[in-house]
């Protein structure tokens, strides 16, 4: 019975949760932080990811947080952004976190970075990208389980574990549709 998401309210960024019946507020988190462009308009781009008791949140200034699902306490924070050297794109950051056993992954105008879920360590940076308005996305390609992230540059897959690219397809462009996988195996873009 609890919706999460995010919303821009003045000068903060929040994570927020309703009761789905009532839509009465449970609880909301505050982070100093305002994106605003001229054609989407202010705030937040992403789906929060809820995974074990905890919602992840990217929020369109680059700011990470893993908050307890129940209560909206912050466990850990980052900031993305700075942890990876992005600059936000034109419509800010948009992917929502993708959590994979004990990882978060997010990404920030192209670049994964991945943390511990439980204590927010920084784990990987991947490889260099550019501006993107997609999420990671977890596929299992040939028997391999890999996370593929549409950029600027083109496709990127890694090697969830550790980030290492296990392929790569250029494609300049503004990618704004999630690559999806194919029932013969391929991947649409």
């Amino acid at each position: 019975d609890v919706l999460y998401t995010q919303e821009q309210r003045g000068d903060d960024e929040i994570v927020s949760a309703y009761a789905v019946t009532t839509g009465k507020p449970l609880w909301r988190h505050h982070d100093a932080a305002r994106f605003w462009e001229s054609n989407g308009g202010p705030g937040p781009r992403a789906t929060p990811t809820v995974s074990n008791g905890r919602v992840y949140a990217l929020g369109a200034t680059g700011i990470l947080n893993a908050l307890d699902a129940r209560t909206g306490a912050v466990v850990w924070s980052h900031n993305a952004a700075k942890d990876t050297g992005a600059k936000t794109p034109d419509w800010g950051f948009s992917g929502s976190p993708l959590v994979i056993d004990d990882l978060v992954i997010v990404a920030t105008s192209g670049v994964m970075v991945a943390y511990d879920a439980s204590s927010g360590a920084r784990r990987w940076i991947g490889p260099a990208g550019d501006a993107g308005y997609t999420s990671p996305h977890l596929m299992t390609i040939d028997g391999i389980s890999q996370v593929v992230h549409m950029s600027g540059t083109g496709l990127t897959s890694v090697t969830p574990a550790d980030g290492k690219v296990l392929w790569q397809h250029p494609w300049k462009g503004y990618p704004i549709v999630q690559p999806s996988q194919t029932p013969d195996g391929g991947i649409l873009i």
